[in-house]
């Protein structure tokens, strides 16, 4: 069962994806370090190649040189990965996860 905390910090990411990706990235590396850090912690080798994933996301955003495509295909895959992941999660947080990964898809595709 998820925790409150973790409840709380998906309800964030939400918040924050739902405000565009231009109002994201000031946070986002704080949330993809978080996020690193919990997926990383909880031992199911499908979350570790996401964190995995979101240290390379992580990489793009901080280099001056990352392209459009890098970034939508990095984002792509993590929606696809996050939105996998909901069937194997539990409780009050499946649907918070299935609606992350729908909004970084849409967060993808909305770049050109």
């Amino acid at each position: 069962m998820a925790t409150a905390a973790i409840l709380a910090h998906l309800d964030s990411t939400i918040h924050s994806l739902d405000q565009g990706l231009a109002h994201a990235k000031p946070g986002a590396v704080r949330s993809i370090n978080s996020w690193v850090e919990t997926l990383s912690g909880a031992g199911v080798p499908a979350l570790g190649t996401l964190a995995e994933e979101l240290k390379h996301l992580e990489d793009l955003l901080a280099s001056d040189k990352a392209t459009t495509p890098q970034l939508k295909k990095a984002l792509t895959s993590i929606g696809k990965h996050t939105s996998a992941a909901a069937a194997s999660a539990e409780g009050a947080s499946v649907d918070k996860i299935k609606q992350i990964g729908h909004l970084l898809t849409e967060a993808a595709a909305s770049l050109h």
